[in-house]
């Protein structure tokens, strides 16, 4: 296994049961087995790999989400199977860590729609980002807030969340940008 697999996995572990700001380079070094000259040689501090953790954590099915809702519910199960993880992210400074990896599932998802509604390829690339933004920005950032200011977190009041939104109304906006795109030819 490679060092730095080791420590995002450790230190993903360790988050699992106390505060980021409470583990040590020394302390994870040595659950790794490494020394802290090794740790610092693949990273400049904890946030560092805190910031890798994030690049190499997956969301199990989201290439396979049909729509928003079910890339919420995704999201939430997520959120259950790494509760402990995710709260001391949430709760750091690695907050926008944790932020932006909800972002860009999202985001990807959100081209993904886009392009499976947009089946003649009229929207530019630049249009598909923009909506897919619009939309990964909203969903990620109420996700997050949800996540950190609910006591009582459920799928529903999760899904609740986003109530005025439905993928109808998603695919009303991306038909309406491509019946423009189609008007300015």
């Amino acid at each position: 296994m490679k060092t730095e697999h080791a420590l995002a996995l450790a230190l993903k572990e360790m988050m699992a049961t106390q505060p980021i700001d409470s583990i040590s380079v020394l302390k994870l070094s040595k659950k790794c087995g490494i020394s802290r000259k090794t740790f610092y040689y693949h990273y400049h501090d904890i946030y560092d790999l805190l910031a890798q953790v994030f690049l190499e954590e997956k969301i199990p099915g989201v290439v396979n989400a049909e729509d928003y809702l079910s890339m919420v519910q995704l999201v939430f199960k997520y959120y259950k199977d790494n509760e402990a993880f995710v709260n001391a992210s949430i709760n750091s400074a690695g907050k926008e860590l944790f932020y932006e990896f909800i972002y860009n599932n999202f985001y990807i998802a959100g081209l993904r729609f886009i392009n499976k509604i947009d089946t003649g390829k009229i929207l530019s690339l630049g249009t598909k980002k923009s909506i897919s933004r619009f939309y990964a920005y909203g969903y990620g950032n109420s996700t997050v807030y949800y996540f950190e200011n609910y006591r009582h977190k459920t799928i529903q009041g999760l899904t609740n969340s986003f109530s005025f939104i439905d993928s109808k109304n998603f695919e009303k906006n991306v038909q309406k940008a491509i019946k423009l795109a189609e008007n300015h030819e």
